[in-house]
């Protein structure tokens, strides 16, 4: 094994050292209920996953509940022990899939998952930002030289006036950064889930490294995923020379200066947060930034929202609840007289954007407000025009500009994929016709 496979030995090790077998953590999963394990069994499951972490094989109930994971973390959090018991499920679940299947097989399944998240988010990123801005957004990390590092991950390219947003609200707070991302600087994730340690340490521990020769102070993190991985597979295993942190975090932090630079002349909002718990502070974060915004009131609405860190992902698996969660959070928020729903994530904001098709919602991410609130902003969310359908006349006319200045082409086959990952996703939208036959139409033209 690698240095690398030791440490996380050891911190599995560590945790099934510390665990008394209580059960608390399966008596709260909540993905053991959805799969119909008996929480009455919670002590023999939390027995097998300590003896799966001292070398014994895997049966077949841990394997069911390892696989069932979406990183809620509840079990973390009702820990009396305070095990990271996330982090130890994480590499159970690996240490399992070694037991049980040749390590090419995962490295198969990694490499697809990553090549067909690789070109989706290259096609996206590449109809909705100009090649100057792309191009900084991909420079390698450790060639960086600012105080502060603002790293985007892979998939929020898929909607990436997120990312301006972000870089607009740095901006504003006047702070020397430079901003990284892209499947280049892949947090790993698929290499990791798939029990092909090789290639993350490759690509997911590498790209850490890379954080650390750019010799930053401190790193902003976006994606949740990225943010789980790096405390609990990196951060946990060597401290780093920088400091680690969720931009929402960060800017909860510096608020006295944003608020200095908010305008007052906002437009009334009553807004619900599509909530997430699992990703340290994000949502309280997020909550008092939105709450320091002018004429904006912050609507408290009961959600499901510990069933998963994220949309989509892991809780993937689980299309239905997925489904029913971002339902009732539309049909609470239009009871309750909201006017916006306000997402977390990237993933989250792909789910929901198409609510306004269906709903009289706005559907907006945290980054929007903010950035409109310091007077910037204003980026077309072309994703959000994707999944309401209805006329793609500026959606094709932006992308027909960007292709063309990155120098990428878009072919039907391109399109057929495009439409299956933005309309397959689980969440709300229109109809996918209006984006498919607008796209395929541009393709025969390229």
């Amino acid at each position: 094994m690698s240095a690398y496979a030791d440490r996380l030995e050891a911190l599995a090790a560590e945790a099934a050292d510390r665990c008394t077998g209580c059960g608390k953590c399966f008596e709260v999963c909540p993905t053991a209920r959805e799969i119909g394990l008996d929480a009455g069994e919670a002590k023999t499951r939390v027995g097998e996953l300590t003896a799966l972490t001292r070398g014994a094989a895997p049966v077949e109930p841990l394997q069911k509940w390892l696989n069932a994971c979406d990183g809620s973390a509840r079990c973390t959090a009702a820990c009396p022990e305070d095990i990271n018991v996330r982090q130890w499920v994480t590499i159970a679940k690996m240490k399992a899939l070694e037991a049980t299947r040749p390590r090419s097989e995962g490295a198969t399944n990694a490499a697809g998952r990553f090549r067909h998240m690789a070109q989706a988010v290259r096609l996206l990123a590449s109809m909705q930002l100009p090649s100057e801005t792309l191009q900084r957004i991909l420079a390698p990390a450790e060639r960086r030289t600012s105080d502060v590092l603002f790293y985007t991950g892979c998939n929020v390219l898929r909607t990436p006036h997120i990312v301006l947003n972000v870089m607009d609200i740095l901006d504003a707070l006047e702070l020397d950064f430079d901003v990284v991302g892209g499947t280049a600087h892949c947090c790993g994730v698929y290499q990791f889930q798939e029990a092909d340690l090789p290639t993350y340490e490759r690509m997911g521990h590498r790209t850490f490294q890379r954080f650390g020769q750019s010799g930053a102070a401190k790193v902003l993190t976006w994606c949740p995923t990225c943010t789980k991985n790096f405390d609990e597979l990196e951060k946990d295993v060597e401290p780093p020379a920088f400091d680690l942190g969720h931009v929402s975090e960060f800017l909860a932090a510096n608020l006295d200066a944003l608020r200095a630079r908010f305008t007052t002349d906002q437009p009334r909002r009553r807004v619900v947060i599509h909530e997430h718990l699992g990703i340290g502070a994000t949502l309280h974060s997020i909550a008092t930034l939105l709450k320091a915004v002018p004429n904006l009131e912050l609507v408290e609405l009961p959600q499901d929202s510990g069933f998963s860190y994220a949309c989509g992902g892991q809780a993937a698996k689980f299309k239905d609840r997925e489904q029913a969660i971002h339902r009732a959070l539309a049909e609470g928020a239009v009871a309750a007289g909201a006017d916006t729903i306000v997402t977390m994530y990237h993933s989250c904001h792909r789910a929901l954007s198409g609510a306004e098709a269906v709903y009289p919602l706005r559907v907006v991410n945290f980054t929007d407000i903010l950035a409109e609130a310091l007077g910037r902003g204003g980026h077309p969310d072309y994703y959000q025009l994707y999944k309401k359908g209805g006329a793609m006349d500026e959606a094709v006319a932006a992308a027909r500009k960007f292709l063309q200045d990155n120098g990428v082409r878009v072919d039907e086959s391109s399109v057929q994929s495009l439409t299956a990952d933005i309309f397959n996703e689980t969440g709300l939208a229109g109809g996918r016709e209006a984006f498919q036959e607008a796209f395929t139409s541009l393709a025969r033209q390229s």
